[in-house]
């Protein structure tokens, strides 16, 4: 599991650092808008180093990177549901809309993968 799961959290993070860096392509790379790129590559590091701490096959690095990525998730899901909700008052700020909703919904899919992957319990 801890394999899997890190792998999942390191493509979850290449999607937080794409849609981020296309966030700034979409302006045209202007210094106002370079802040989508920069997040969007914080939340892979995040996510990466969750990954590589789950990955690790030892009872506590796993239980850290885990939980942490977790709480992370949810995290990302109230930050972009927050600005998707600030952009949709003002419609110029549609295209952030968008990505917002895009990145939302990619985080709470990780969320609910992450989820599925918790181990079963052995009935004794």
């Amino acid at each position: 599991m801890s394999q899997s799961f890190g792998t999942m959290l390191l493509i979850y993070g290449a999607f937080l650092a794409i849609c981020g860096t296309a966030g700034a392509a979409l302006h045209s790379w202007e210094k106002k808008a370079m802040h989508s790129m920069y997040a969007g590559l914080g939340g892979f590091v995040s996510m990466a180093v969750c990954g590589v701490l789950a990955a690790t096959e030892a009872k506590v690095p796993v239980a850290i990177g885990v939980h942490l990525a977790l709480v992370l998730m949810l995290v990302f899901i109230a930050v972009f549901t927050i600005q998707a909700v600030k952009s949709s008052r003002e419609p110029e700020k549609f295209d952030r809309l968008v990505l917002f909703m895009v990145m939302g919904v990619g985080s709470a899919v990780a969320l609910a993968k992450a989820i599925s992957m918790k181990p079963k319990k052995e009935k004794k």
